[in-house]
């Protein structure tokens, strides 16, 4: 009987683990009208911001950093704290999240899949887009 239960336990976990991995797959990035270019460097890479009502902001962010966070930092896109995490983003193009008020934050994507690790600590990679997208709760 016990071999039954740690039977069942163990797939009612693998189905838990697997709900969970499905539920952290990409998002589409809507399009925007148009593409600003700013910074200056050696290296471009795209970046969007997906505001509070699903509008789309896109830059050519050009920078001679190595990492999207600092590059972001450098042109003044984002804003935020440093914590034992890592930067944690509070705002974006001047749009704040607070997820103490209102359960809002800024999720970051890399090519349209939500990244595994903050942005800075995203290494800059040729191609590729990188997002911040408006979460509320």
């Amino acid at each position: 009987m016990n071999l039954k239960k740690s039977i069942m336990a163990l797939l009612f976990s693998v189905v838990l683990i697997a709900v969970a991995l499905v539920g952290c797959g990409g998002v589409e990035i809507p399009e925007p009208y148009e593409v600003n270019a700013i910074g200056q460097g050696q290296q471009t890479f795209r970046f969007v911001v997906v505001d509070d009502e699903e509008n789309a902001t896109a830059w050519d962010v050009s920078t001679n950093e190595n990492t999207v966070g600092a590059s972001l930092l450098e042109v003044g896109l984002i804003v935020g704290d440093v914590s034992a995490w890592g930067l944690l983003v509070t705002a974006v193009n001047g749009l704040t999240a607070d997820f103490d008020a209102d359960g809002a934050w800024w999720a970051f994507y890399i090519n349209g899949e939500m990244a595994m690790q903050g942005v800075d600590a995203t290494y800059i990679q040729d191609g590729d887009t990188y997002a911040f997208v408006f979460t509320a709760g």
